[in-house]
């Protein structure tokens, strides 16, 4: 059998097994009440045997021994390496009445055991202040921060490349009455590459959305909402006479959700609606069509839980936010704890994505299409209130009409983690 055959089987039948386990789980005791944590250190080791995302048999390449001397002899790139990341982190919420404010951040270091020209620091801050006016007024004032290393499976290369993202936004809800309630809200979205070739996907965007919202004395809830982008791309090419990039987008959706709460246990959540993405620039890159996704969050037990999703929505990866997909999936998403100090919990998921950004030079069979197996488990134990010790193991296989675009990944970590207030 093929490594990529037995990731598959791996994959799905840790699945099954996790959910087997979960649902012969005994009925466990009540949760603690969850204390807040106001500082953390953490420690993680991880091995990854396909850190670049490439495909059996494909060449690395070499880099410069030496940034700062281009006479300095080229050293190979190592396919398979280990991590070491070092992590603090602090939060803490502040209540003024019926306002609050709401701070958490955390900055990590990571270290590569072989490809050290990697080493970075990162990490991500968000702040939100939640306001009440009035008596029926409300909202959010919030914004985030985030800085990490962009992933391999989209760049195709082996060059360090930095992504920040800054998000900020304002939300305000209108209570009508006890039931209905009108909300808008508007964001603006900032992200930006340190890679020089990579900088064509800065990405600048204004979002708003305006929604109506009805809650029934018995937990349901519908609502239709509107939703407007408008995306650029800065540093993108921009043709002699033309306005904007072909990378350039304006988005409109409308869509209509809906929440049914069958029992205190048992939860059904359905959105659906239609979409419309325009370039521009660049006629042949829109799409318009159904947008829907849907999920079961099921708790038969107090100690076990199940969330079943599936979809088929527009998205794109944050590193290359111009080329986007068609995504039709499903995932399975169990998480048990025996008992107070042991957790268990396994995200499995598999992916259709079809790309329709008519800029792909490799046109070879067509525009590109990819599966994506993804299966993800963690084990954590907790020895005591403030100690948390977490073994991990993610698996990845993308299948692909581009042969560059193929490989199969695997990733297992230690994590020591020490809330010390």
């Amino acid at each position: 059998m093929t490594s990529k055959g037995i990731l598959r089987c791996n994959t799905l039948c840790l699945a099954a097994v996790s959910t087997v386990l979960c649902n012969a789980a005994l009925a466990a005791q009540p949760d603690n009440e969850k204390k807040e944590e106001h500082l953390y250190l953490s420690e993680q080791f991880m091995y990854d045997d396909n850190l670049f995302r490439r495909a059996e048999g494909n060449d690395l390449g070499v880099i410069p021994g030496d940034p700062t001397d281009p006479s300095a002899t080229p050293r190979e790139v190592s396919r398979e390496d280990y991590v070491n990341r070092i992590t603090v982190g602090v939060g803490n919420d502040f209540q003024m009445g019926q306002q609050a404010l709401r701070l958490k951040g955390r900055v990590y270091d990571a270290r590569y055991q072989d490809n050290d020209y990697l080493d970075y620091t990162g990490g991500d801050a968000s702040a939100a202040f939640d306001f009440h006016a009035l008596t029926a007024l409300s909202g959010r004032l919030s914004g985030s921060y985030n800085r990490t290393l962009a992933d391999f499976a989209n760049t195709l290369g082996t060059q360090r490349d930095i992504i920040e993202s800054i998000n900020y936004s304002a939300l305000v809800r209108w209570g009508i009455g006890p039931r209905w309630s009108i909300t808008a809200s508007g964001a603006r979205i900032e992200t930006e590459h340190s890679l020089n070739i990579r900088q064509t996907e800065n990405l600048e965007a204004d979002v708003g959305r305006v929604s109506i919202d009805y809650a029934t004395p018995s937990f349901h809830s519908f609502g239709v909402e509107y939703r407007y982008i408008d995306a650029k791309f800065p540093n993108a090419i921009v043709a002699p006479g033309a306005d904007a990039s072909d990378s350039d987008y304006e988005e409109n959706a409308a869509l209509a959700r809906f929440t049914y709460t069958a029992t205190v246990r048992t939860q059904f959540r359905v959105s659906a609606g239609y979409i419309e993405r325009e370039r521009p620039a660049n006629p042949e890159g829109r799409y318009s069509g159904n947008t829907w996704r849907s999920e079961i969050d099921w708790k038969p037990r107090e100690k076990f839980s199940m969330l079943l999703s599936g979809w088929s929505e527009l998205k794109a990866y944050t590193d290359v936010e111009s080329d986007y997909f068609i995504s039709d999936g499903y995932s399975l998403a169990p998480s048990w704890s025996p008992t107070e100090k042991l957790n268990l919990t396994l995200t499995a998921s598999y992916e259709d994505q079809e790309y329709l950004n008519t800029r792909d030079v490799e046109l070879i069979g067509g525009q590109r299409n990819d599966d994506v197996l993804t299966g993800l488990f963690t084990f954590t134990y907790k020895p005591r209130d403030q100690l948390a010790i977490e073994l991990s193991y993610r698996g990845s296989d993308r299948d692909s009409n581009r042969i560059n675009r193929r490989y199969d990944a695997q990733v297992a970590g230690i994590a020591l983690r020490w809330s010390v207030f």
